[in-house]
Parts: C-alpha cells; sequence; structure tokens
C-alpha cells in the first residue's frame, strides 16, 4: 500500500507551490474570511503537513536527507506543527482571521521543508 503514502507526497509537493492558503479562497488574512473558508484552509494544511512528515520519514530511511538538513527539516516540521497548533485553537475560537493567519504560517513552514527534501 505505498501508493497512500505517495499520493499524499504528492499533494505537499504540489501545495508547496502555492503563495499562502489564504489564496486559495481570493484573499488575504486581513481580509473578511468566512470560517468555513478558514476550516478549509486548515483541513488542507493539516493535509500537508501529514504529506510533508511521510516524505520527510521517507527522505530520512533512503539517506536523502541527513545531518544539518535533516536537523533543519525536522525544525520545520516542528514549526508547522506548533503554527498548525495555534490555528486549531483559533478553530475552536471560531476566529477565522487568526486561524488563516497561523495557517500561513505552517504553509510557509511546509514550503520551506518540501523545498529542502527536493534539494
Amino acid at each position: 500500500m505505498k501508493l497512500l503514502p505517495l499520493a499524499a507526497v504528492l499533494g505537499a509537493l504540489a501545495l508547496g507551490g502555492c503563495a499562502t492558503f489564504t489564496t486559495l479562497f481570493g484573499g488575504s488574512a486581513a481580509s473578511a474570511a468566512t470560517l468555513t473558508d478558514a476550516e478549509k484552509a486548515l483541513t488542507v494544511a493539516h493535509l500537508a503537513y501529514q504529506g510533508a512528515g511521510v516524505a520527510l520519514e521517507q527522505a530520512a530511511q533512503s539517506g536523502a536527507l541527513t545531518g544539518d538538513n535533516a536537523a533543519k527539516a525536522e525544525t520545520l516540521y516542528d514549526k508547522a506543527g506548533a503554527a498548525l497548533d495555534v490555528a486549531d485553537a483559533a478553530d475552536e475560537a471560531a476566529n477565522a482571521s487568526d486561524i488563516l493567519s497561523a495557517v500561513a504560517d505552517a504553509e510557509t513552514a511546509i514550503s520551506s521543508l518540501n523545498a529542502l527534501i527536493k534539494t
């Protein structure tokens, strides 16, 4: 069943090309976003984070990611996870703009992680 992890990795890598998740919904974090749109962005961010985790694990296991790059990748992965924790807390508070702000932070870390894995 290697197809599912591969699909997750490809999805995460594809999302790395997005400028920000907020642009998926036609605005910036500063614009009035609906909670539903923010929650959709949060769901996509969680999926990208999971895909990045799979890609990180496979890169480490294959030996493609070692030493300083492995440490940088782990830091970026942890940073993305922390941003998603903030976004989840904002979701509990039904605060759309804070969700989008934290999702943008997570997406930045995930994109950097994906770029590091590709090198």
